[in-house]
């Protein structure tokens, strides 16, 4: 049987466009979607009638696929070398609202499968989560992004299922990285840090810590339950998807969006500018108080909520990195010309914020807010983690929390401009 050589793209139950089969792709919208009362432009990618093959196309579908040596599993497993047939093979439950199909299949009833913690994470002793998506042989699901992850659902029973062909998920399951010797515990680590993040006021995504699968989960904002009980999604695009960026240059000094182009695309995308605004530069601040290296472009979207209009989506992917050897000791982005954290100081957030546009008042003092709260906040994640934990993991959360006080201590002391003791 011959490969299909092109894709249509769903929105609900209205076909989007088509993508074809090309290098770079091909992507060209549907008359209908164009003609509709208020059609809306997929990520940067123009409104327009005929074939579009622009860095917009090639950046908005390749942010749609995991990244890096996840990517080169999925496409060993699955025999598929080029973005097109890892799209065609795993590209149906995809990050936001869009679902892809070979061109002429129809949209099929959502179903699941139940399973049990115990079964996932039997699995998970010999085999990457992303087997757990691949069980069944039928499932397309796509999740961006570097680290190991498996879609799942969860209802009102409480009950883990997996989602069959394009079904929507409702959480994320994000174990242990295993491929990096050194990084032990990361579950409890991004567990800890997400529930500190929310702690401290910050719009973030609903996480828990599940023992026997020993990973966090994540429940997914771009999912929204309807009254009959079933699921919608909604549309969101990071910031390398709105920038035109491919993942494999998400950080600023590979040549990805820099803090000011984000806080730009928020400025112009958002139904709540000054608010969102807060929430980015309260979520810098929080990166860098808590030794989150990695928080880069990909890891800031903004999303369309019914009613609401579009709003930067809540956090999600914060860990802490520098506790880990062997990591970039970098920040993802340059904090007025410095990206190593702890060379920024008053001097370089007063940069910051000329860059931003901002007051260099509003950002210090942001900051401060922030590191007065955090320890509490850190405090009271700890305990709400700590009763799950088996004592490698206590000490492993002992370890954390003494790291990011001090971090924290010292960072702030820096951006108030004390000299070192």
């Amino acid at each position: 049987m011959a490969r299909p050589d092109t894709l249509d793209v769903f929105f609900g139950t209205e076909r989007v466009g088509s993508v074809l089969d090309a290098d770079p792709l091909v992507f060209e919208y549907a008359a209908d979607w164009l003609e509709r009362a208020q059609p809306r432009p997929v990520a940067a990618i123009p409104l327009q009638l005929g074939p579009q093959q622009s860095a917009a196309v090639q950046a908005f579908f390749e942010n749609l696929l995991p990244e890096g040596e996840l990517r080169m599993h999925l496409s060993g497993l699955r025999k598929a070398s080029t973005l097109f047939a890892m799209l065609l093979e795993v590209a149906g439950d995809t990050a936001g609202g869009f679902v892809l199909l070979p061109a002429g299949q129809a949209l099929q009833p959502v179903r699941y499968e139940p399973t049990s913690w115990l079964a996932l994470a039997n699995v998970l002793k010999t085999q990457s989560a992303a087997a757990i998506d691949m069980q069944g042989g039928d499932t397309r699901i796509s999740l961006a992004g570097a680290q190991d992850k498996a879609s799942i659902a969860l209802f009102a029973d409480g009950v883990p299922q997996l989602p069959r062909g394009t079904a929507p998920s409702t959480h994320i399951l994000k174990p242990d990285i295993r491929r990096l010797f050194k990084v032990r515990e990361s579950a409890v680590n991004e567990t800890v840090i997400m529930l500190t993040a929310a702690r401290c006021g910050l719009p973030t995504a609903e996480v828990f810590y599940e023992p026997l699968t020993r990973a966090c989960v994540v429940r997914r904002f771009d999912r929204v339950a309807r009254s009959d009980g079933g699921l919608d999604r909604l549309i969101q695009y990071d910031m390398c998807q709105l920038a035109g960026t491919v993942s494999a240059k998400k950080y600023e000094k590979e040549g990805g969006p820099s803090l000011a182009a984000c806080a730009a695309i928020v400025r112009s995308a958002s139904s709540q500018p000054a608010l969102d605004l807060l929430h980015l530069v309260q979520w810098v601040f929080f990166n860098l108080l808590t030794g989150n290296n990695d928080s880069h472009a990909k890891n800031l979207s903004v999303y369309e909520l019914p009613g609401v209009g579009v709003r930067l989506t809540p956090f999600y992917d914060l860990m802490c990195t520098r506790i880990y050897p062997g990591l970039s000791r970098e920040f993802a982005f340059s904090l007025g010309g410095q990206a190593l954290p702890g060379q920024v100081g008053r001097e370089q957030v007063v940069a910051l914020a000329l860059e931003l546009g901002m007051g260099a008042p509003f950002l210090l003092r942001t900051a401060a807010e922030l590191a007065h709260r955090l320890p509490a906040a850190l405090q009271g994640a700890c305990d709400d983690v700590e009763p799950l934990l088996a004592p490698s993991g206590r000490v492993f959360l002992e370890k954390l929390r003494l790291w990011v006080v001090s971090n924290t201590a010292k960072t702030a002391a820096r951006l108030a401009g004390v000299p070192p003791s």
